[in-house]
């Protein structure tokens, strides 16, 4: 790579979101920025390529606007209202058409890394007189990744068998589109017992089928089914209650409860939440930010225990973060990148992260 260029030297755990987030960038400008300048097999195509070690930004003292760099370091006033903060209700305004969205996920647990990429089609239906809204969300499209590889392993399989059946889901959201309904609990069932004659008839053994019967008994459930649905990754990222009042210059204190260890209640984290608007592009970036406030001890985590077995006040928490940024797009606030990261220190290092940015069709 030519090193006239200012470079940013690429991270372990960097997204191509993260790190036009942190320069105050547009994630598709700076794709176009870095992609005009680098060789052919350094360009970016979608997400950054595992061998990338630097991404070309512009220059010191300048910012990318429909693919031009616009201020430079003669305005000293510029680089104060870049953003501002933004004040009032942030409004959630859907239109009828479909988003893609590429997502990946990353699970650390000690040394040992694992992740989950796979693509998402997500539309948004009118509301009701209700002021009630509806959106599907489907997978079904696209090929699910484990490490990069199409699963191999039978659990995996029987994995990702299972979830195909969910989709398309269609959810009813409430005004500031949080999750509060499955509308088509029984065309799911529909599809599980036809899955359950054709695909699921090939697993055999124990494990496979206390599997199959845990899975059935969950969806067969509508309010159990929206619970594991709302603390899946993606889910609680998606529909996180960003729709909501922003004081100027005020971070707004508040609670996220986050699913980072499975098969329990969900970690509770004091967060504080601020919102800022770009200049420029009248996007929206959400920042929410905070610590581990749980009250189980690393024990019951560890042993995945719901409740702590006494409760006092000063009790101290298991040490552990949470981050999660959003940038909203400017016409209809609807999320057109969005990162999260969490983590608790327990017996080792347990990190999850997932990314998801929109997909742009360019035909």
């Amino acid at each position: 790579m030519n090193q006239i260029y200012r470079t940013y030297k690429v991270k372990k755990r960097d997204t191509i979101f993260s790190i036009a987030n942190n320069n105050n960038l547009d994630c598709y400008e700076l794709i176009d920025y870095h992609n005009k300048r680098a060789e052919n097999h350094e360009k970016i195509k979608g997400r950054l390529p595992d061998f990338l070690k630097e991404v070309i930004l512009p220059p010191e003292g300048y910012t990318l606007k429909n693919g031009k760099e616009v201020w430079t370091l003669e305005n000293l006033q510029e680089p104060n209202v870049l953003q501002e903060s933004y004040f009032g209700k942030l409004r959630f305004k859907p239109y009828n058409k479909d988003l893609s969205y590429g997502v990946l996920k990353k699970i650390k647990n000690g040394v040992k890394e694992n992740t989950i990429k796979y693509n998402v089609n997500i539309r948004f239906y009118p509301t009701d007189k209700f002021g009630m809204q509806t959106v599907s969300v489907n997978i079904i499209n696209s090929k699910i990744f484990i490490n990069d590889q199409e699963p191999s392993l039978v659990a995996d399989e029987l994995a990702v068998t299972c979830t195909e059946i969910l989709y398309p889901i269609v959810f009813q959201l409430d005004k500031n589109a949080n999750l509060i309904e499955i509308q088509n609990h029984k065309d799911i069932l529909k599809r599980w017992q036809k899955q359950k004659k054709t695909k699921l008839k090939y697993y055999q053994g124990k494990t496979a089928q206390d599997y199959i019967n845990s899975f059935e008994q969950t969806i067969n459930d509508k309010g159990l089914c929206l619970f594991y649905l709302k603390n899946d990754w993606f889910y609680h990222l998606y529909f996180n209650e960003i729709y909501s009042v922003y004081a100027n210059d005020l971070l707004k204190e508040d609670k996220v409860f986050f699913p980072i260890i499975p098969n329990t209640n969900p970690i509770m984290f004091n967060v504080k939440k601020s919102a800022n608007k770009f200049i420029k592009t009248n996007k929206i970036k959400i920042d929410i930010k905070g610590a581990c406030s749980d009250n189980r001890s690393k024990e019951e985590l560890v042993n995945k225990i719901y409740y702590p077995a006494f409760y006092t006040k000063n009790r101290p928490s298991v040490k552990g973060n949470y981050r999660c940024m959003y940038i909203l797009k400017p016409d209809n606030n609807t999320i057109q990148h969005a990162f999260l990261e969490s983590s608790l220190e327990l017996n080792s290092l347990k990190q999850i992260s997932i990314s998801i940015s929109e997909i742009i069709d360019d035909k």
